[in-house]
């Protein structure tokens, strides 16, 4: 489920006489592109530029289905026959540990001061960015796309429904019940049918987001670190019992998306511009992740709701995506790869990267603003197809986030601005740490059990088939936690954390 989501929208060096790409080096590239990929590798100008900039060319392995890309890996892994560098790797934890141990992957750490100066000057700024993509060991094997506009599940709210009825925003879950009230019952889509849907979701996970709302949040584990240290796990605490029963009521009276636990986003994606919208609240990364552009643009990020005056939000990745690029020991010249790939850590670099060349790719406007260059119809040809590569998979590269905002078009700087100041109440509720082979095999199974029984649990609760109110059920409830490893679970994550500080 937390897969989601990452993607959005650098002056090409030329030698003065001859191209650098006469007297290219050739490497071998293997990597996944991502599913919705509509790019070839061959011929994309992400490597051509990158080519001339740098004098590096690439042999490609390319895979644009995930289980093609697992099978790769296991096979070239297994095999030996290795590739240079992995690139958009999508590497686990768990393959950088076993491959590093394997004398299969190189350790990037103590040559990237002198081969990767930008990236490293980077990580010696964020020190928290270093810890991310540092294995148990300490070991540096795969390099990150770092985003310092990360990635939120945010809740978008249809403001044209807001002002419709005349409504403000919501600001608690008091008053976000009475909003859904309002959305339910005011007809804001006016197509005379009470077909409105107050807020949407995507089974538990989504569903837990509003525990922010009762001033939690936790990771994917449902575990959270508070301020002394002590680690808590999240559906134990009293608080949650509380959004559960939050939740129940808003589900009794049709506030939620009765379709919410079986639904898929294929299934709830709207797509026609003309059919009026249906949902008032909504769980994702930006309104187009359900709705068309024209039909987005009536939606704005609702910040963090208040509980006992303090605001609070769970912070997905923490600006760092890990396993992104990695360089294998087949390769014969590993600083070479580096400084191929530190150019993506720089400004211009990562520029070039999204946009290709000013004045050729896009133009650089008086306003300040930059937009893409020729026609729509060529833009949209090029844009998808040959320019980048940025808008499919995971690239190692800095976000070119200052630029990005620049794009001449309104909608993109204000949800970019609504997203800052809703990542500004973020936090992530447990650091961001490897766990060896070992603490998986042995946390994993317990996770597995523990948290399914979560997931079908609130689900119960807010369907109404177990009963929120009942001390018994509730009681039942905990106990059903305490059989599945509670004590163990908090134990080993207590532990952990006590080995963070």
């Amino acid at each position: 489920m937390r897969k989601r989501m990452i993607q959005m929208l650098c002056c090409t060096l030329l030698a003065v006489f001859v191209p650098l790409s006469a007297f290219a080096a050739t490497f071998s590239m293997a990597g996944f592109d991502g599913e919705s990929s509509r790019h070839n590798w061959e011929t994309n100008g992400f490597f051509t530029r990158m080519e001339a900039r740098t004098g590096v060319r690439f042999s490609f392995e390319q895979y644009t289905t995930y289980e093609e890309w697992l099978a790769a890996k296991q096979r070239m892994f297994s095999e030996g026959a290795l590739p240079d560098v992995l690139f958009k790797a999508e590497l686990t934890t768990r393959e950088q540990v076993q491959y590093a141990a394997e004398g299969k992957l190189i350790d990037l750490l103590p040559l990237l001061p002198d081969y990767a100066p930008n990236l490293w000057a980077l990580l010696q700024e964020n020190p928290s960015w270093l810890a991310a993509i540092s294995l148990p060991d300490g070991k540096v094997v795969a390099l990150p796309m770092l985003n310092t506009l990360t990635t939120q599940n945010a809740m978008w709210i249809n403001r044209e429904w807001l002002e419709m009825l005349g409504l403000e925003t919501p600001t608690d879950l008091d008053s976000l019940m009475e909003t859904l009230r309002a959305f339910r019952d005011g007809d804001p889509n006016q197509n005379g049918k009470q077909d409105e849907i107050p807020l949407a979701y995507l089974g538990a996970w989504d569903l837990k987001f509003l525990s922010h709302a009762v001033g939690l949040v936790a990771n994917d584990y449902n575990v959270y670190l508070d301020d002394t240290g002590t680690v808590h796990f999240m559906p134990d605490d009293e608080r949650y019992i509380t959004l559960l029963t939050w939740l129940r009521d808003a589900y009794a009276e049709g506030l939620l998306d009765p379709n919410g636990f079986t639904t898929a986003d294929t299934l709830r994606t709207e797509t026609d511009e003309s059919v009026a919208t249906k949902y008032g609240i909504f769980f994702g990364p930006s309104p187009m992740y359900l709705l068309p552009y024209a039909t987005g643009e009536a939606y704005t990020a609702l910040m963090p709701l208040i509980y006992e005056g303090k605001q609070v939000y769970r912070d997905l990745f923490g600006g760092v995506i890990g396993g992104t690029f990695a360089i294998t020991t087949a390769c014969q010249d590993p600083a070479e790869m580096l400084r191929w790939v530190d150019v993506l850590y720089t400004k211009e670099g990562a520029i070039q990267a999204m946009a290709g060349d000013a004045g050729t790719d896009y133009l650089l406007l008086s306003s300040g603003q930059w937009t893409y260059a020729g026609d729509m119809q060529t833009q949209s040809d090029y844009i998808l197809y040959d320019l980048s590569l940025y808008d499919t998979g995971i690239m190692p590269w800095l976000f070119p986030t200052e630029f990005y905002e620049r794009y001449q078009n309104d909608l993109i700087p204000r949800l970019n601005q609504e997203l800052a100041a809703l990542t500004a109440k973020a936090s992530l509720p447990f650091p961001t740490v490897a766990l060896t082979p070992e603490q998986e095999d042995y946390i994993l199974p317990i996770q597995s059990e523990l948290g399914l029984y979560v997931d079908e649990s609130l689900a119960r609760f807010v369907l109404g088939e177990w009963d929120v109110r009942d001390p018994d059920v509730l009681t039942a409830y905990r106990e059903g936690l305490r059989e599945r490893g509670l004590d163990d679970f908090l134990t080993f994550w207590q532990t952990l954390a006590q080995g963070l500080t």
